[in-house]
């Protein structure tokens, strides 16, 4: 890599030229926020300092953006404004997705020319095929520090006990660039809340007014926290939940409201129905591609579920023309795989074509950039995930490391569609609509993978447990999770850190609304 200070070539356009190996660079230390122009400095793995680079007429961006084209770029989680240098590894993406069943392939991958990557997004089956290049390694912010460049500070019997010493990061201002220090804090005890009964029809009457508005909506959603929905009650608080029906609205509103979106939801799905064949011809977005893919996919999903079995089940049509007619409703998006397995649920429950869609809009409004095309909302909420477990479980994290597993490709699926291959069908409708609530945070879905680890850690970290173990390990989780508890955990987990909010790093406390 050849490099000359950009502040310098007007002058001196020979004096401050460098040359080094973009392989021997160790971190990459980025300007204090509040100056006029930006700066780097490159330090190698031999602990020098390259000459600062200073781009006083921008630049900043596309010089990093330019060495990732060789190598990521992490994001230190202990050291501010520092990016570390890391070499690619692609293979680890693959074997997760096939460990993961993630992907079965119905369709042969006939194109020979394809890479072993995109041939796998190509087979993706029911979850996702947008991410051509899922976590571009020139795009990846979620690595950290190698295990080697760690060091221990805290006792390892100090870590054995739930509740006992943990590591946090403490800033302290640096003379050099505001480098963070890390040292050991108390987060006490963890406890596991009692969880309640659901809400039942007299707890939902109860909180309605003479005309139908809900009132002390904080109480009915910290209800619905503690215990879930009662089944014959989910068809109508989910619409509320989704924001399909407007909380304080009068029973005569929330009717006017209903026939108002009736109507554009019949008005959206006559758009893409009266598309005769020479503008399908024309229409790739819509008629060879999402319909094709919603084809396929509507056939496949929760078929063992009575409400979807049988060849001629009309719900599978109302599957279809739902999903349909959300590609009509967000032409940006489109239709992705593994947003039937969202739908699914809500039909199910809802019964009406035209209420399923309104609040599987509502849904999509909450995970939608779980299918960005340039993978933006899996790659943040990944780099969150491996803040908490590196905070919270610092050996689970070294065994990660060591065990390359550290990438938490085996968490995509949990992430993706919000648990829906991990629980029983009942188990998910309750968990999805505590989600729903918004509490005790909008990432409790984070620490309800966290939870999940913690109850599997002594499976996971046996010395005999590598990288396809884990994979296997975690695949096999599948319907075997206790909800219940995993729910008491998870609020236990988020209550001992909120209880020391004061002395969490900030990237803790930005996870965790704190």
């Amino acid at each position: 890599m050849d490099v000359a200070s950009s502040e310098s070539q007007k002058t001196f356009p020979f004096k401050y030229d460098f040359t080094v190996d973009i392989e021997d660079l160790r971190y990459i230390r980025k300007s204090k926020k509040g100056l006029n122009w930006k700066y780097l400095v490159l330090e190698l793995k031999d602990g020098a300092n390259l000459p600062t680079l200073h781009f006083h007429e921008g630049g900043s961006k596309n010089f990093l953006k330019a060495i990732e084209s060789y190598v990521m770029l992490a994001q230190s989680s202990k050291v501010t404004r520092t990016l570390e240098v890391m070499p690619h590894n692609n293979n680890a993406l693959t074997q997760s997705f096939d460990e993961l069943n993630l992907f079965e392939c119905y369709d042969n991958v006939t194109d020979k020319n394809k890479t072993p990557i995109s041939s796998a997004y190509s087979g993706l089956s029911k979850v996702t095929n947008y991410i051509q290049d899922f976590l571009n390694p020139a795009e990846v912010h979620y690595q950290t520090r190698p295990k080697h460049e760690r060091a221990t500070l805290v006792p390892d019997e100090a870590t054995e006990a739930v509740g006992s010493s943990r590591i946090q990061i403490k800033q302290e201002e640096d003379t050099a660039g505001g480098f963070e220090m890390i040292t050991c804090a108390d987060l006490g005890p963890r406890s596991e809340p009692t969880r309640s009964l659901p809400i039942n029809e007299e707890f939902w009457n109860n909180h309605k007014d003479e005309e139908g508005r809900i009132i002390d909506v904080d109480e009915v959603k910290r209800s619905i926290f503690r215990g879930g929905i009662d089944s014959n009650l989910r068809k109508e608080v989910w619409k509320y939940l989704l924001n399909y029906y407007i909380w304080d609205k009068t029973t005569a509103e929330l009717k006017e409201h209903k026939e108002i979106k009736e109507e554009n939801y019949y008005r959206m799905k006559m758009q893409w129905k009266s598309i005769d064949a020479d503008q399908e011809s024309r229409f790739t977005a819509i008629s060879r591609e999402n319909k094709s893919l919603i084809d396929k996919d509507v056939t496949r999903t929760d078929r063992t579920r009575i409400f979807y079995e049988g060849q001629e089940n009309v719900s599978l049509k109302l599957l279809n023309d739902v999903l349909m007619t959300y590609c009509m409703f967000n032409f940006d998006l489109g239709y992705v795989q593994g947003m039937s397995d969202l739908l699914s649920p809500i039909l199910e429950v809802m019964g009406s074509e035209v209420d399923a869609f309104w609040c599987f809009v509502g849904y999509m409004d909450i995970v939608q950039h779980n299918f960005d095309l340039n993978q933006r909302g899996m790659k943040v909420q990944l780099r969150d995930l491996h803040t908490l477990i590196q905070y919270m479980e610092p050996k689970l994290w070294d065994h990660l490391e060591e065990k390359e597993s550290s990438n938490l490709y085996f968490c995509f699926r949990w992430l993706l569609i919000r648990f829906k291959r991990e629980f029983s069908f009942e188990d998910i409708q309750t968990l999805w609509e505590v989600s729903w609530t918004g509490l005790p945070c909008r990432n409790f879905h984070l620490v309800m993978c966290l939870a999940l680890l913690d109850t599997e850690k002594s499976s996971l970290m046996k010395e005999d447990c590598g990288f396809t173990e884990i994979l296997k390990h975690v695949n096999e989780m599948s319907g075997k999770i206790e909800l219940q508890a995993t729910l008491r955990k998870a609020e236990g987990i988020y209550l001992q850190l909120a209880a020391c909010r004061k002395d969490l790093p900030d990237s803790i406390r930005q996870i965790l609304d704190l």
